[in-house]
């Protein structure tokens, strides 16, 4: 998830903020102390998000037709958990947007408290790499700057369904009970990607999703069109984007997708735009291209997941680039 360029009304809206206002448990405080960390600029916004939360008035008495859209957006939020980002709103008057930001936090911390037993959320920090085994014997490796959440009643569920925010490799074991496969079922974005024993790696990130599997099969599902969906091969990959919601199929080389797990990062044929937003996505490194020329050039290499300083030697390295650092910037020219 990209906080960078949250207003106030994004983060009292969002569902991991809000939990963490809620909890404050040692995961989410972490994750919410590290990025205020490195993000100096955004930390007035996020002093008048809190500020805004902690001086609600709960004692408000609601109309009978304000608390029936309530609770039927609660119930909806309930039953419906959102699989895309919140779209955030706009208000041309601050008073009715401080009245709006207001019921968005109490809706939210109303759905996480109905909700808190029956859902577990996990995340990671920027160039953090985390590994999670599930009640099932599955285990998921969760990427840099991502977040995922699954029942707590994983193990007793008709089917097991994670809902993935960001990058994570997943190495599922076949469940049977009482002669019953149990699907497992990953969601990201609009795709809904069905399994029943495999090794795979999801990415959802800026809108996009990649689906890139090394052993099984799995079958890759477009939720709003049945129709447009594919069943994937080992050493294959399939791709559905904003611009592109036909899913697309191919083979691949699955190390650029998977060696991240192992702590390196391989790019083929990457361009400087792409490697940009990499870094951005992983490390919360800006990368400026001040060279326009440079944008559409393409890169091949690796570098280790815990010192992302090293693409950059490398980059300047091999190529005729001048790389200069101001600050958590890289200006490329």
């Amino acid at each position: 998830m990209n906080y960078h360029s949250y207003t106030v009304e994004d983060f009292l809206a969002d569902p991991f903020f809000q939990q963490w206002l809620l909890t404050r448990d040692d995961e989410s405080n972490a994750f919410w102390q590290s990025w205020i960390d490195q993000n100096p600029d955004k930390q007035l916004i996020i002093q008048e998000a809190i500020s805004i939360a902690t001086h609600i008035d709960f004692s408000k008495k609601w109309t009978a037709t304000e608390r029936v859209n309530i609770w039927t957006n609660i119930h909806q939020s309930i039953d419906h958990p959102p699989t895309t980002a919140v779209v955030p709103m706009r208000f041309t008057s601050r008073k009715v947007w401080l009245t709006a930001a207001s019921v968005l936090f109490v809706l939210g911390i109303t759905v996480i408290l109905l909700r808190q037993n029956q859902m577990i959320q996990t995340g990671t920090s920027y160039g953090e790499i985390k590994k999670i085994s599930l009640s099932d014997g599955s285990i998921i490796t969760l990427n840099s700057n991502s977040r995922l959440r699954y029942s707590n009643q994983f193990l007793n569920e008709k089917e097991r369904e994670i809902w993935i925010d960001g990058e994570a490799f997943f190495e599922v074991k076949k469940r049977i009970v009482n002669g019953r496969k149990i699907p497992f079922i990953v969601h990201a974005n609009k795709l809904s990607i069905q399994v029943l024993g495999t090794e795979f790696n999801v990415t959802n990130r800026r809108g996009a999703v990649n689906v890139a599997l090394q052993h099984g099969s799995v079958k890759v599902v477009d939720i709003n069109n049945n129709k447009n969906a594919v069943l994937l091969n080992p050493g294959e990959v399939a791709t559905q984007s904003v611009t592109k919601t036909e899913i697309q199929k191919q083979n691949t080389d699955l190390e650029q997708y998977i060696s991240w797990k192992d702590k390196v990062i391989v790019f083929r044929k990457k361009s400087l735009q792409e490697l940009s937003e990499m870094m951005m996505d992983l490390y919360n490194i800006k990368v400026m291209i001040d060279n326009p020329a440079l944008e559409a050039e393409t890169f091949t290499g690796s570098f280790p997941t815990d010192s992302s300083q090293v693409l950059f030697e490398k980059l300047e390295m091999m190529y005729p680039l001048t790389i200069i650092k101001t600050g958590n910037e890289y200006h490329i020219k």
